[in-house]
């Protein structure tokens, strides 16, 4: 079991031009420390807890710090915002300057003032997703680009640069809903689950959904087939004791939960955001950190004993990679978490090294 970090620029307690300089340190340390992966959302007008709105600039400053983890976009929304021209020469650019290190993860929004914002109607979402996802995998390895899709139009154009990694960087989609992951699993392509906090009954639904997919799918016409399934774990923070992860981690656990539930109460109303129909449970605990410890794949927060069983536990279900959002707790805090991960939690569950 692989373990990375996914980080969002949380601004509780600093400045960006601060935190982005701590956050740079911070991939070093773990790279050094045998994480797998690194990769940051692309987020607007949500501080303090995200700051991170052109992160293909910080991918590229942590590319010529670091020499092993991987470096996925988690994730390039994939809206009429980002066309997919610019999406997959960024993810060239990124692959040949980190020396073959670049992956890519996709997503829609989640955000509705996102959406607004940038005039994209939220029943509009997946079919664009669907459309910029052609454009994209014909980008990274057709000779010439040529499209003539239900949203994008493309005549033949050839695009530089292409990535270093052939046939294509390894491509996955964030997905939240079951009939997400039967796409990605249809598609081809890796997924990176986050449960909503609905607990991992749940996670169990999506995972068995995309690999039933997956192995139903003619996948003889993708370029690179990618059978790779993550979580993301929204909020995560280990130390000596129980007591002291959940009293560190306490303020951003619950911030984070709130944040989504506000997130999610309208989205639900939205055609094609359906799945988030069943939020009363969440809503009666949105107070209850002992319970989201507990109940949720989407928080780990405890001592390297925790980590450890935890992880064993999604291994169990299918899991190759957690994905650990590590932020919003100060600079020290996250060097100190991360180097207990990285002496005490990874040796036991990524004993092959594969992260390394």
């Amino acid at each position: 079991m692989r373990i990375g970090l996914l980080q969002e620029g949380d601004l509780t307690g600093t400045t960006a031009a601060q935190r982005y300089h701590d956050l740079i340190d911070e991939v070093a340390l773990a790279d050094g420390l045998g994480f797998s992966t690194w990769g940051t959302s692309e987020q607007h007008f949500s501080p303090p807890s995200f700051s991170v709105a052109a992160p293909e600039v910080l991918y590229s400053a942590i590319a010529m710090r670091t020499e092993r983890i991987k470096l996925r976009t988690m994730a390039s929304v994939m809206l009429k915002w980002n066309h997919p021209i610019l999406v997959a020469e960024r993810l060239a650019t990124l692959d040949i300057v980190s020396r073959g290190r670049a992956e890519v993860c996709t997503a829609r929004s989640n955000n509705l003032t996102t959406l607004a914002a940038f005039g994209v109607d939220p029943k509009d979402t997946r079919d664009q997703w669907e459309d910029s996802m052609d454009v994209l995998m014909k980008a990274m390895v057709d000779e010439k680009l040529e499209h003539d899709g239900p949203v994008w139009k493309i005549p033949s154009v050839e695009i530089v640069p292409k990535p270093v990694t052939t046939p294509h960087p390894p491509v996955s989609v964030a997905a939240s809903s079951v009939q997400s992951h039967e796409n990605a699993g249809v598609r081809g392509i890796g997924v990176i689950t986050f449960d909503n906090y609905f607990g991992f009954d749940y996670l169990q639904e999506c995972t068995d959904g995309y690999n039933r997919a997956f192995a139903a799918a003619d996948h003889s016409q993708v370029a690179a087939p990618n059978e790779y399934r993550g979580l993301y774990v929204a909020t995560a923070y280990c130390a000596e004791t129980r007591e002291e992860a959940r009293s560190v981690a306490r303020r951003v656990t619950m911030d984070y939960f709130k944040f989504i539930l506000d997130l999610y109460v309208p989205l639900s109303k939205q055609p094609g955001y359906t799945y988030l129909d069943t939020l009363e449970q969440l809503i009666e605990h949105q107070d209850d950190m002992d319970w989201l410890c507990d109940y949720s794949p989407s928080v780990m927060v405890g001592t390297p004993a925790d980590f450890i069983e935890r992880i064993e536990r999604l291994e169990s279900m299918g899991i190759d990679e957690v994905l650990l959002r590590l932020d919003g707790v100060g600079h020290e805090k996250i060097m100190k978490s991360l180097e207990l991960i990285g002496h005490e939690v990874i040796p036991q569950v990524d004993r092959e090294g594969t992260g390394r």
